[in-house]
């Protein structure tokens, strides 16, 4: 079998300023291969270069949620994948839809981990990150130097920003994807991510004071979940930070969730959910949090440690 090799530029000319473009050997193989465009940077993969430095322009519009990520310093891996249907694509539709499959797979395999998905064809037309939609990811993709779909990265903090330890394109195995995350959930943080895998659908505002009328949760983890304790918490603006001490409801009532099952809190116990079902339980505070579209929550476990995020 006969390799072509090309060379794919990387340049990150908005989230790194003016550093020289990075020249990155790039492996293709024919269609019957095992692995058709797969780039890699750092450890593990076939090329390796330093990681890239890589700094975050937040002055441009970029989803809340990945900004608080960054600000408060986890660990992130980041796909970008493509779910239309263009004929004139390179690799196939299929490609895209295996290795967005293989990173939800593997999210629940490493906690500590910000996963980030988003569909190329859905930039947003948003001047600042509070105006994207839920899926709209503004200037992310130009800031990463993303090429053709599927594409995955995975991101640690270093210093006063980050560096992109890994960087893949087109068709890639799911073990080659699970090395790398394994090298990432290896790199020492401070950030304070838990390791409870639980993420929130959907939170409910009340009609008046900008408080909380109920907010849903599920267990994506493979382990019993117990709420008792956590709370949802509003993040600052400006820092992404949370703690507990932060504006917020509490969940003071046992209620465990089995893995893949999903329960929703109310201010009151006749609040009624998205479902229109009676929520499992109720939680304490919030009535008057002066919340609008765009604020951003974090679900903080009883450790204090930040198990989910959402925008407003």
């Amino acid at each position: 079998m006969v390799l072509a090799a090309v060379f794919l530029l990387v340049a990150s000319s908005v989230a790194c300023g003016d550093e020289e473009p990075v020249a990155v050997q790039q492996d293709t193989r024919p269609a019957g291969g095992a692995v058709r465009g797969e780039t890699v940077f750092g450890g593990g993969g076939a090329e390796a270069t330093e990681p890239i430095p890589f700094s975050l322009n937040l002055q441009q519009p970029v989803p809340p949620d990945f900004r608080a990520a960054y600000q408060r310093r986890a660990r992130i891996a980041v796909t970008f994948y493509d779910a239309g249907q263009d004929p004139f694509y390179p690799q196939g539709l299929e490609v895209d839809g295996l290795v967005r499959g293989y990173m939800e797979q593997l999210r629940a395999e490493y906690p500590t981990i910000e996963f980030f998905f988003y569909d190329i064809s859905e930039p947003g037309a948003a001047r600042v990150s509070e105006d994207l939609e839920p899926g709209q990811y503004g200037t992310l993709a130009a800031q990463l130097g993303v090429g053709y779909t599927p594409w995955v990265a995975t991101l640690a903090p270093s210093g006063d920003a980050y560096v992109i330890l890994n960087i893949f394109q087109g068709y890639v195995p799911q073990p080659v994807l699970s090395q790398a995350l394994f090298e990432l959930s290896s790199v020492e943080v401070e950030d304070n991510t838990s390791d409870l895998d639980v993420t929130l659908e959907r939170v409910a505002l009340t009609r008046a004071g900008g408080g909380i009328e109920y907010f849903t949760v599920r267990n994506r983890g493979s382990e019993p979940v117990e709420l008792q304790g956590f709370s949802l918490r509003v993040m600052d603006p400006e820092t992404g930070e949370v703690t507990p001490d932060s504006p917020g409801v509490v969940i003071n009532q046992e209620l465990t969730l089995q893995p893949g099952e999903r329960a929703s809190l109310g201010r009151v116990p006749d609040v009624r959910d998205g479902t229109g079902r009676r929520v499992d339980g109720t939680f304490e505070g919030g009535q008057r949090l002066e919340l609008a579209p765009g604020d951003q929550l974090a679900l903080l476990d009883p450790g204090g440690a930040v198990a989910a995020t959402t925008t407003v």
